[in-house]
């Protein structure tokens, strides 16, 4: 079953997560290979950054139909984000990451805690940092894409709401748009060092492009204060898990004389 149905599973759920949400269902996708198939935590991390730029294909084009997407913000974004998640895949391959997710987590919650306690109106237009801004805020969240193995948009999109005015569906459809080259930079870093497992993707990508449709498609017939809630809740959830979820946090894995880990 794990050769096909339960990827495939994994990708749908992670895809519907990511299409809803603006982001790139790393955050879903892989505890749930940790949990289920054999991959350690760096595997899973680089083929959680693979999977995340097949479907946020998939997510994005359906955002930028609806007109959902700033294709020049999500460029000085990029920008910042392929050198920074090189960096970030780089320190994951050398230390433990617990620490980082737990203070990720914390952020998040009191990130979710601030939006729900006053949800941004959007009632003018966003009020865009300066372009040199923008690419550090890339930098940032591709670093954090590159060590936790996600796409980055559960920072990017909080950023984009609250610090920029951006309204929710526009911050989801450019997180989605910026993942695609954080993800393909990241995912070739890591499977350089034979943490992806390259038999799983092709059901995973096939289950994450139908579940992207379906999220994307639901999420652009939610009110925008409506979506922005619920991303907060979603915050609030993964936040909870990263700072109380213990896991075992190891280094990388040495390769093995076939190209992967010698797990």
């Amino acid at each position: 079953m794990e050769a096909s149905a339960l990827p495939f599973l994994f990708g749908l759920l992670a895809g519907a997560l990511g299409g809803l949400m603006g982001v790139g269902g790393g955050i879903l996708l892989i505890p749930l290979l940790v949990r289920f198939t054999q991959a350690g935590q760096h595997e899973a991390q680089g083929t959680s950054l693979a999977f995340v730029t097949a479907r946020a294909v998939v997510a994005a084009f359906a955002y930028f139909r609806a007109g959902h997407v700033d294709l020049l913000l999500a460029v000085y974004l990029a920008l910042g984000a392929i050198p920074g998640v090189l960096a970030g895949a780089a320190v994951a391959r050398k230390t433990t990451a617990r620490r980082l997710r737990q203070g990720l987590g914390i952020l998040m919650a009191l990130t979710a805690l601030r939006i729900l306690a006053s949800v941004p109106a959007h009632a003018g237009e966003p009020r865009l940092w300066s372009p040199a801004a923008n690419v550090v805020v890339g930098c940032l969240v591709g670093g954090l894409a590159g060590l936790l193995g996600v796409g980055g948009g559960t920072i990017l999109v909080p950023i984009l709401v609250l610090g920029e005015s951006v309204p929710q569906h526009l911050a989801q459809g450019v997180s989605l748009l910026m993942i695609l080259p954080t993800g393909i930079v990241g995912a070739i870093s890591h499977a350089r060092h034979g943490h992806v497992m390259v038999r799983m993707l092709p059901a995973l990508m096939a289950g994450g492009a139908v579940g992207a449709l379906l999220g994307a498609f639901l999420a652009h017939r939610i009110e925008s204060a409506s979506l922005t809630r619920l991303f907060a809740l979603f915050l609030l959830v993964v936040g909870a898990q990263m700072i109380f979820t213990r896991r075992r946090d190891t280094v990388a894995d040495p390769i093995g004389p076939e190209g992967g880990s010698s797990r």
